[in-house]
């Protein structure tokens, strides 16, 4: 068997959910100057490559998890992390649950049903 180095895999993750219609351009905006302690956050946990789409009112997130730890937890560890919850509590103000979504449940998770490189 080859020895990869160590590297590892990233996990790629795609969630969804819906933006308040008149709310769209101050998240658009808001997202242009992304605080940098929830970057490095977002970092130290493993999360790289993250990208937001939106088409109308629904958002698509979508990065790679380079982390050890399954990404649930290390959501848990990120939503702990200083001035994340200000960050969250601030984005929750422009965020909609999608239809279906259970409790607590903000980004919806998807499944991904085909790959190609």
């Amino acid at each position: 068997m080859a020895d990869s180095g160590g590297a590892r895999q990233p996990v790629r993750v795609a969630m969804t959910l819906d933006i308040k219609r008149d709310k769209l351009e101050q998240y658009y905006e808001l997202h242009q100057n992304v605080w940098p302690e929830v970057k490095a956050a977002l970092h130290s946990v493993g999360v790289r490559n993250l990208s937001l789409w939106v088409w109308g009112t629904r958002m698509f997130y979508y990065c790679e998890y380079v982390g050890e730890e399954p990404f649930d937890d290390a959501m848990a560890r990120y939503a702990e992390m200083p001035r994340v919850k200000d960050w969250e509590a601030q984005m929750h103000q422009f965020q909609e649950r999608l239809p279906g979504s259970d409790g607590d449940v903000w980004w919806q998770p998807m499944r991904n049903i085909t790959h190609q490189d």
